[in-house]
């Protein structure tokens, strides 16, 4: 009893698992192999509205075993018409006791028109409805179409066999196995043993038992019976009214309905192997073994390659270097820098301040949210090498992360990722666009080394100067005689000329050699900055969508084994 009850509220539980796995599957691409958990979920809605306290028992059967004879006997009246041309039973036949008044509605959701009403009271319960189905080997399809498709809405099941036909490989292979997760709900009745004597009535009971084990049915009961002489059909009853009882039939029936669902969506995706034990559920420790973890590092490097990481850093320290000859530089050759290209805004990068925060999320022109308006570098295009290189890494990648998933489901998440890796190099292109490069930052040590160049230039001008008018003065103009002050044996302009421009050449070489070393030091940091740019975009294009992708399916593959 206690087992019982647990099972009628595990019922919830396991519905949400299944319409969690449903949802999943969507998410992973899944169609057509949702078809049946989705109508598992459809009926499973219908039918707990439905009629909670009524039960559904039908008889199934292969033709000849006598159902219809069956039903008769256990009505305890001619209800169910009963012939030597077959098949006799061409529709449902709902046998109803007048005690089960909510029966009306659960059969109209069920579509049996033809009903029988019996007075309450009879041995299978007084809420529980008996329903006789067509042959399931009916050569008429339309009555086999039938008997599936209430095997897959009634509450019970009680299969009818014969001695001649109970190991049909129609009943077996095409019923009793694929419905082996409704063995608490289903009976199993050897009908006509008046036929046989006693000891091969013994030899048939425990041949079929044998073979119920052997398909996953031991724990079906398996009642001898004589629907002509009414032996065992007390027995039968009792067992379906006990199957019936606690008005847990319907939950435990539903409950395999979705165990069954659950089955063949795992066999038919590789998460569960057909034999029915649970594949080996794929998981993320697989991401972190070493080949996987090589992989990502040879991906991430290859998508640094594509991007020009190494173009872009040396240009950045190009850039660096010729800014500062134009700040720090022999203020007499500076102009030859002026005239020189900056080597970063060659590339359209750095070409000014990275956008405010506020305005990272504004409207462009055209209507579009974004993080502003970025232009497309002149960035040299990647060589046949470079492309190659990554598509090659990341489909080394994306096997390594899948090499957990069944062979189909890795091959098409393979697919995939490697149809994402084709587009990633305009991601790519505008990571590096969008890094702040610093350019418009300038050391304060700059300004003072262009004063200092600016004060050396101004004292060898005015050094030159004052020699070129003494120079005219006596050589020229012949007017007088200027006696030069001296610092020592030297004249001052001489001083001055000479002292600024070597002064200034001096301080232009040692301001030259620290901008080498900070451009070196600022290069190692747009190296980081563009690393972590591109390995962003690796990340959001390729390594989230197939750990998601993944996950997912480690994710449905636990739901499908809890439920089955």
């Amino acid at each position: 009893m206690t087992t019982d009850r647990s099972e009628a509220f595990d019922l919830p539980q396991v519905l949400e698992d299944l319409a969690r796995a449903v949802d999943l599957g969507e998410q992973l691409g899944l169609r057509e192999e949702l078809t049946q958990a989705r109508d598992v979920l459809t009926q499973a809605s219908h039918r707990r509205r439905l009629a909670p306290q009524t039960t559904v028992a039908a008889l199934l059967g292969a033709t000849g075993s006598g159902k219809s004879s069956l039903t008769n006997a256990m009505a305890g009246s001619e209800v169910s018409r009963t012939a030597r041309t077959r098949p006799t039973t061409t529709q449902p036949l709902a046998v109803v006791p007048d005690t089960a008044a909510e029966a009306t509605e659960l059969l109209d959701w069920l579509s049996i028109n033809h009903r029988v009403r019996v007075d309450g009271g009879w041995a299978l319960g007084e809420t529980t409805v008996l329903v006789d189905l067509p042959d399931i080997d009916s050569d008429e399809p339309a009555h086999r179409a039938i008997a599936e498709r209430m095997a897959g809405k009634v509450d019970v099941l009680v299969w009818v066999l014969d001695p001649e036909k109970y190991a049909d490989g129609v009943v077996h292979r095409d019923f009793l196995i694929p419905m082996a997760a409704h063995a608490e709900v289903m009976v199993v009745a050897l009908n006509q043993v008046d036929r046989l004597d006693p000891e091969s009535r013994d030899a048939v009971l425990a041949d079929l038992r044998r073979i119920l084990d052997r398909e996953g049915l031991g724990a079906v009961s398996v009642i001898a019976v004589s629907a002509r002489t009414g032996q065992g059909v007390e027995t039968l009853a009792r067992t379906v009214a006990s199957v019936a009882s606690n008005r847990l039939a319907s939950a435990r029936s539903l409950a395999a309905h979705a165990r069954r669902a659950a089955s063949e969506l795992g066999e038919r995706t590789g998460l569960i192997a057909p034999s029915g034990r649970g594949a080996p559920t794929p998981g993320p420790a697989a991401q972190q073994e070493p080949q996987v973890r090589h992989s990502l590092t040879a991906l991430r490097q290859a998508a640094a390659s594509l991007a020009g990481v190494d173009v872009v850093s040396q240009a950045v320290e190009g850039s660096d270097r010729h800014r500062a000859r134009t700040r720090v530089g022999w203020f007499w050759l500076r102009w030859i820098g002026h005239l020189r290209r900056d080597p970063l805004r060659a590339l359209h990068l750095g070409t000014g301040r990275p956008p405010a925060p506020k305005s990272a999320d504004a409207e462009r022109s055209d209507g579009a949210t974004g993080s502003g308006v970025i232009d497309l570098t002149s960035l040299p295009a990647a060589g046949p090498a470079a492309t190659g290189r990554l598509r090659s890494s990341a489909h080394v990648y994306a096997v390594a992360a899948c090499s957990a998933l069944p062979g189909d489901l890795a091959a098409q998440a393979v697919l995939r990722s490697d149809e994402r890796a084709e587009r990633l190099a305009e991601p790519l292109e505008l990571a590096v666009a969008q890094v702040d490069y610093g350019t418009w930052k300038r050391p304060v040590w700059w300004k003072a080394a262009n004063v200092l160049q600016w004060v050396t230039a101004l004292a060898a001008l005015i050094g030159g100067l004052w020699l070129v008018a003494i120079h005219v003065l006596e050589d020229y103009l012949l007017l007088i005689s200027i006696d030069v002050p001296r610092w020592g044996a030297v004249p001052w302009p001489t001083v001055l000329l000479l002292g600024g421009l070597l002064i200034g050449l001096v301080l232009a070489g040692l301001g030259t050699f620290l901008a080498g070393l900070q451009a070196r030091r600022h290069r190692r940091r747009i190296v980081e900055r563009l690393r972590r740019a591109t390995d962003e975009v690796v990340n959001a294009e390729l390594i989230e969508p197939l750990r998601a992708e993944t996950h997912g399916w480690v994710e449905l593959a636990r739901i499908l084994e809890r439920i089955a």
